[in-house]
């Protein structure tokens, strides 16, 4: 009874005027869907999640806020389970998301590290894989970030028996996020101690202990976090960064030497004095992400990472538009304000 219930259901959605409408345009060809005047959020992932059953293609859901994305987030999922429960069972759904820091960018402050590291991995697995679904805010689809050739560098890849300096590592470890820690009991983690480096990557399920001889690497194990104990051997490894820029010692210092040449002028010293006495010792500041651009700049955008057969869906276009109007509105006043001070 209850699988004719749900064969019902989705027979009843997939006479809707909105998918009708939608999967029309999919065989058209068309790359760009709008959806306007669904008003019920779940009623918009249900016939997303059909087509996109049906294409086989990644849908990118661009919406207004952070909140939209945990919104659509947790429907399509709820969606998933309630098909899961029919005979057309689909399972290994993958549903990724590239949230926007909120912050003014001219306030000094640094963006959230969850929001940090949930870009930086879903960045790098955009650089191996395809999701069912990627989602977007208006903000992260206009925002600029490193080039997947870049973002593939921060990260790290490990294979038994190839040389890999441990010493290496550590340094791009720590210059993309990871926080010395000992024991390591906690994503984004790592230890050195001897030819043993320990780390938990954000897309791992379990941290792992690697041991070095000399420049090899002689063997992978991942442990218990709580025990410290090995669970099991693998014959390779890749840690994800936990940002999507990295950030040596060096680079602030580099960035200081800039900073004082760039902004000599009078008005900027304070503001520059506080930060370069960071900068000087290769000291992090607050909201050095968004002035480390000064140093290298950022030419890549989400474009580069979205698979070439995806289909780009704007929910509500007019608020995506308003937003992102705001939001330019907003950067150019800060910036009079910021230049006349």
């Amino acid at each position: 009874m209850e699988n004719k219930d749900n064969t019902n259901f989705w027979r009843q959605t997939a006479i809707s005027a909105e998918f009708v409408r939608i999967n029309a345009e999919l065989q058209k060809g068309a790359r760009i869907i709008s959806i306007n005047g669904t008003t019920a959020n779940s009623a918009k992932s249900l016939i997303l999640w059909m087509l996109q059953r049906k294409t086989k293609k990644t849908f990118v859901v661009v919406s207004d806020s952070n909140g939209d994305l945990e919104t659509w987030n947790g429907d399509i999922c709820a969606v998933a389970d309630f098909d899961s429960q029919s005979a057309n069972r689909t399972d290994n759904l993958q549903v990724w998301s590239v949230p926007s820091s909120d912050n003014d960018i001219y306030a000094g402050v640094s963006p959230h590290p969850e929001t940090m590291e949930r870009r930086a991995l879903t960045f790098w697995k955009l650089t191996r894989e395809k999701p069912d679904f990627l989602l977007l805010t208006a903000r992260s689809l206009v925002a600029r970030t490193v080039t997947p050739d870049e973002l593939k560098n921060l990260g790290a890849f490990l294979k038994r028996d190839e040389d890999f300096a441990p010493e290496f590592l550590i340094e791009k470890l720590a210059a993309c996020g990871y926080v010395k820690s000992e024991p390591v009991n906690g994503l984004g983690q790592f230890s050195s101690r001897g030819g043993i480096v320990d780390v938990w990557s954000p897309d791992c399920k379990s941290p792992v202990r690697i041991e070095f001889f000399g420049d090899t690497v002689d063997s992978i194990r991942e442990f218990d976090a709580e025990t410290q104990l090995s669970t099991g051997q693998l014959s390779e490894i890749s840690f994800a960064p936990m940002r999507e820029f990295a950030a040596s010692p060096q680079d602030f210092r580099d960035w200081a030497v800039l900073a004082n040449e760039k902004f000599e002028d009078e008005r900027f010293a304070r503001a520059i004095q506080d930060r370069a006495e960071f900068a000087e010792n290769g000291e992090s500041f607050s909201g050095w992400e968004y002035l480390l651009p000064l140093l290298n700049t950022r030419k890549g955008s989400v474009f580069d990472y979205l698979p070439k057969d995806c289909v780009l869906i704007f929910d509500e276009p007019a608020t995506v538009e308003n937003n992102l109007t705001t939001f330019y509105q907003t950067l150019t006043r800060r910036f009079i304000e910021i230049d006349k001070a």
